[in-house]
Parts: C-alpha cells; structure tokens; sequence
C-alpha cells in the first residue's frame, strides 16, 4: 500500500490540506487593526471577529478524502475519481477563502501585510495529487496491459 509513489503522494497532500487548515492563511491591516485569517475564524487584535469554519470543514474533508484514497488501491478507478473530487475541494478551498475576504471586509480598507503557511499548502496538495492521478492512471494502463497479454 505505501510502497506506491502514488500513496506516498496522497499521504503528503492529506498532510498538507491539515496543515492549511490548522494553521494561519494570511494577515490583514484592517482600519490599524491586526486581522489574523484561520480557516476556523478571522481573529482581530486576538478576538473571534468571524468564523470561517466552512473553509475548515472544506480542508478536513479534504485531507479526510485523500487519506482514504490511499487505501482503495485495489481500485483505481474509484482512487482516481476521489482523487479529482479532491483537487476540486482544494480549488473551492480557494475560491471560498477569496470569497470570505471580498465578502467580509471592504477591498480598500484591506491592507495585505503577511501570507502565512496555510494558504501555500493547498498549492503543494493539489501538485501532489495531480501526480498521483498520473501515476494511478500509470498503474492502471499497465495492469489492463497485462490483462490483454493473458487473453
């Protein structure tokens, strides 16, 4: 099972979707206030301003489903079809926390002033996805090779 590349790749994007949602995506100016962005909340000057746990329910849900696409290696078809489901949450991950920051918080009083570490993982689990469904679709094209050969 962790002997495929492809497992190794999905257990690093699970790793990394867990990471986006448990750690910082970004830091705003919002009117001289320090605006802290989680995926469980937008915190001003430390309080609770805002929660945002549709964004963590989106990067569990991620992480969940590319940790059980490892163990469907028996089917790779059904691991292939999870895996692109789970590069369209990475996506909507995005999209909803572009969103949230449109949504909430006036564009012209928004000052950017740092990106934290969770914003950059989903980037790095979309990447490792995408080569997992290459070296899926690889093993696949090779067993459906060998089915031919035994006919």
């Amino acid at each position: 099972m962790l002997q495929r590349i492809q497992s190794v790749f999905l257990l690093l994007a699970s790793a990394a979707m867990l990471v986006a949602s448990v750690t910082p995506l970004a830091l705003f100016l919002y009117n001289a206030d320090k605006a802290v962005f989680e995926a469980m909340g937008i915190y001003l000057n430390g309080d609770l301003n805002s929660s945002t746990w549709g964004l963590f329910a989106i990067g569990v849900t991620s992480s969940v489903v590319a940790l059980l696409t490892i163990f469907l290696y028996k089917n790779r078809m059904l691991q292939i079809r999870l895996s692109i489901f789970n590069v369209v949450l990475m996506v909507g991950f995005y999209l909803y926390f572009g969103f949230i920051v449109y949504k909430l918080y006036s564009v012209e009083s928004l000052q950017f002033q740092k990106i934290g570490v969770g914003i950059i993982m989903p980037v790095i689990a979309l990447i490792l996805t995408i080569l997992a469904i290459r070296r899926i679709g690889a093993d696949e094209v090779l067993v459906r090779s060998f089915n031919r050969l035994r006919k």
